[in-house]
């Protein structure tokens, strides 16, 4: 794949960017966004195209949009303009209780004759001309939900076409709707097109508005925050979005992503970039855009030219993991997966930073629910109640090691690190002692996972304000010097290289600087082995 190296040069993070979009296809939770981007290349025309093409309709018209153009209106407003000239239009064959269906008819009919005005007869032209439409239909086929923004429906003319020639059983339905659906389905590709659709084909049947003029648009969000707005909202909060054909002009998708940005701060959704050619921006200017958008809207912009989205198309279509890697590897010296503990004192806020990392794949503190004994401080405990802990948490990390080696392509977060426990010791000799029962119970068979820490922690009183909130004396739980000495000691064992402070942070911006850590910065992992021969 040389053009991907190409991209990959250009990008240098590209590769975790594609096995974070990998990964969440796998899980069930990417939805594509398209726009109008991945319909110009087979002749459908722009927006300032399409009203070029419906200004037409007389010289008088043309010139009048052409002024009111380069004075700065808006293109809903020069839409607007453009339809009142088609409702004045004498209609006197036509009875007043059917003028108002009959104007927009006729509306929709100059409309669908600008968009196909140059299209390629045969779907199968319009797939040989389009540089990735192909394998922008394979993707899409993998996934639960396509929120398109066109009017046109090649996308899902291609999808029809391609399901049809390889005639498989098992072939995915799907289905295009121009209302949100009451249910989503998993086994099923929904096409939402959000401002309506006018099929090629005019037989099919049409969406009965179309937003387009300045009107529609206030209309549409009026009834926001209606159904379809929450619709799109939620899919947009619970799922990763890949937007592939825009350019960020569409006002309600600018909504979408701010709301995202501002509900859900850990998640952050991708946009392709069409480049014309591989220089046509500078670094600064590519990174002018990447900046501005990542802290508007939460989004991860990926710069690509025609023949390099085809290629990240083809990547993200590979069926067997094994064939995503083997690529990556291949370009890039990293590897595919990527381990994060997150670390600290008891109360830090580290489960409730994962709880807003569910963006990535996570592994909560214990896979079985723990002994109460576990929720004292151990200072507190008698030998019998230590080994009870301990025998409980050897078990679970036996577990969570198992869980985490299996981890595939993309990025994965276990709260609490497999050397926590030495923090919850009274003196080295209790710590090499719990060092051999590690590698006799534990890692016997199966060295720890690399990872890197996440050192999540907070002054000693607030976390003791923390504990009492959840019920937790200090005389059980733990005093502030108790607290701020565990931290001292995890931080000293593993010298993190992020360190998060809680005192003054929501879980919801400590995750946001986490996910952007782990997306935009190195990766650096750590041999908890190694830690643990220390205490050997």
């Amino acid at each position: 794949m040389k053009h991907l190296r190409t991209a990959f040069e250009r990008q240098p993070n590209l590769h975790r960017f594609l096995c974070h979009l990998y990964q969440r296809i796998a899980e069930k939770r990417l939805n594509l966004v398209t726009g109008a981007g991945i319909s110009i290349d087979v002749g459908v025309p722009s927006w300032f195209g399409l009203l070029d093409r419906l200004s037409e309709r007389s010289e008088e018209l043309k010139v009048d949009i052409g002024f009111h153009r380069e004075n700065g209106l808006n293109p809903e407003y020069l839409g607007q303009i453009i339809f009142h000239r088609i409702k004045n239009e004498p209609r006197s064959d036509v009875s007043s209780d059917l003028l108002e269906a009959t104007v927009n008819r006729d509306w929709s009919n100059a409309i669908h004759e600008a968009i196909y005005k140059d299209l390629d007869k045969n779907i199968t032209e319009i797939l040989g001309r389009h540089p990735y439409l192909n394998d922008l239909c394979e993707l899409a086929k993998k996934l639960s939900l396509v929120i398109n923004f066109n009017f046109d429906d090649i996308l899902a003319e291609a999808m029809n076409f391609v399901s049809e020639k390889e005639k498989s059983l098992s072939q995915r339905p799907f289905t295009v709707v121009y209302h949100p659906p009451l249910l989503d389905r998993s086994d099923a590709t929904t096409i939402y097109h959000v401002n309506g659709v006018l099929p090629r084909e005019n037989l099919k049947k049409r969406s009965p508005q179309l937003i387009f003029t300045e009107d529609s648009f206030a209309d549409a969000l009026a009834r926001s925050p209606g159904i379809s707005s929450e619709y799109i909202f939620l899919r947009f909060v619970q799922n990763t979005m890949l937007l592939i054909g825009h350019s960020l002009n569409d006002t309600s998708l600018k909504n979408y992503l701010r709301l995202n940005r501002d509900k859900c701060p850990a998640n952050h959704h991708y946009m392709i970039y069409w480049l014309d050619k591989p220089d046509s921006l500078s670094a600064q200017q590519r990174n002018d855009l990447f900046e501005a958008n990542l802290e508007l809207y939460n989004l991860i912009t990926i710069f690509l030219t025609s023949p390099e989205i085809k290629e990240v198309l083809e990547l993200l279509n590979k069926k067997e993991e094994r064939d995503f890697r083997d690529l990556i590897d291949d370009i890039v010296d990293e590897g595919c997966s990527f381990n994060y503990y997150i670390v600290g004192p008891v109360a830090a806020g580290k489960s409730s930073v994962l709880e807003q990392l569910r963006c990535f794949h996570t592994y909560e503190e214990w896979t079985r629910l723990p002994p109460k004994e576990m929720y004292l401080s151990f200072d507190k405990l008698d030998d019998n109640e230590k080994e009870k802990v301990d025998n409980f948490v050897y078990g679970e990390l036996k577990e969570k090691n198992i869980r985490i080696s299996k981890a595939g392509v993309g990025f994965h977060f276990m709260d609490r690190a497999p050397l926590d426990l030495y923090a919850f010791s009274n003196d080295d000799k209790e710590r090499k002692d719990k060092t051999k029962s590690i590698k006799s119970k534990v890692t016997r068979h199966q060295g720890f996972q690399r990872g890197e820490i996440i050192f999540v922690t907070a002054k000693g009183e607030t976390l003791v304000k923390r504990n009492l909130g959840r019920g937790r004396l200090p005389s059980k739980s733990g005093e502030e010097g108790y607290l701020e000495q565990q931290s001292g000691f995890l931080k000293d064992l593993y010298n993190p290289n992020i360190i998060i402070n809680t005192d003054n942070m929501m879980p919801g911006e400590a995750a946001r600087k986490i996910a952007r850590h782990v997306l935009l910065d190195e990766y650096s992992p750590i041999d908890l082995n190694k830690i643990m021969d220390k205490y050997s």
